[in-house]
């Protein structure tokens, strides 16, 4: 064999060796988001960098609906997804195999990202005036639903009388305003955005718990136990970049600014979301808890369990 020979057979066997880690594409994630502030955290990460730093190659898109987001997991059109902690919940009670693996929006009462609104000068007051009327939520036996109807049950209404409508948050505004719905529960950013229009009705959340996490991350089954590293990736980009927004309000201003529409100054005036950092079962417990009462959670589910694998991604 020829010296050309033997250095044509070196480089062909070299070309059949794995490739280092560093050389090897990155994995390629598509996370699926809902709008607003506290449910574009997977949007901060991509912007912030933090898919990049951990590897991976990261689309994310916008849907309106939480349970929209669990069917396009599970359907294999996204690898991960945000969704009100209720809805997951209860997909978990369905036998739905999906994996939670980070939290992500934490409601505190002392600064609501979410509350019930109504028309300016409507003259409703309390839970007893919402009997029979119609209340718009973004998904349907969410976590906004279950906080209206514990709200409208603890100030003295009936909530089984109580007509739950899904809206997108983008139409509930005018919807108030031209008397088509007669409450809704509005997230920081479009309650902000329409101050002039509408106003508030109930701190509804508060009436769960004063602090509990009420939005995760969460991926099929399958795709976190055949991609564990991956999955583990996703989960810590997400931790990392919690900490980020927390902490910088100012430089998350004009990517808040791209997913919303809203101008800085309105970004300023509202209640920003806040994010977890930390996961435990008493920061869970409190919406299975309602939602088990209220029947959106049909069979009671391992707290510790749902946790303990979270961790395995997200850590301690």
């Amino acid at each position: 064999m020829t010296r050309l020979q033997r250095a044509c057979a070196l480089v062909a066997a070299l070309a059949l060796l794995p490739l280092p880690v560093s050389a090897q594409s990155a994995p390629v994630i598509r996370v699926l988001n809902l709008g607003g502030d506290g449910g574009s955290l997977g949007a901060y990460a991509l912007a912030g960098g933090f898919f990049k730093k951990y590897g991976l190659e990261a689309t994310v898109a916008g849907t309106s609906s939480g349970g929209a987001v669990v069917a396009a997991v599970v359907g294999g059109s996204a690898e991960v997804g945000f969704s009100n902690l209720m809805s997951v919940a209860a997909a978990l009670g369905r036998g739905i195999p999906i994996t939670i693996i980070a939290p992500s929006t934490v409601f505190t009462s002392k600064a609501p990202d979410i509350v019930l609104a109504k028309a300016r000068h409507s003259p409703l007051r309390t839970g007893a005036d919402l009997n029979g009327k119609i209340v718009a939520v973004t998904t349907l036996d969410g976590e906004q639903q279950l906080g209206a109807e514990v709200w409208v049950d603890k100030t003295g209404g009936n909530s089984k009388s109580v007509r739950f409508v899904e809206l997108p948050e983008s139409s509930m505004a005018a919807s108030l305003v031209q008397g088509r719905i007669d409450a809704a529960m509005m997230t920081g950013s479009y309650f902000g955005q329409a101050r002039n229009a509408v106003e508030l009705l109930g701190n509804a959340d508060a009436a769960i718990a004063p602090l509990y996490i009420s939005g995760v991350y969460f991926a099929a089954t399958s795709w976190v136990d055949a991609q564990p590293d991956a999955a583990r990736r996703v989960a810590q980009a997400l931790r990392e970049t919690a900490h980020w927004v927390n902490t910088h309000h100012a430089e998350t201003v004009p990517i808040l600014e791209r997913i919303t529409g809203l101008d800085a100054p309105s970004i300023a005036a509202m209640t920003r979301s806040t994010f977890a950092e930390s996961l435990s079962v008493p920061e869970l417990q409190p919406v299975l808890d309602a939602g088990l009462a209220y029947g959106q959670l049909k069979v009671p589910l391992d707290t510790r369990a749902i946790v303990a694998k979270a961790l395995i991604y997200w850590g301690k």
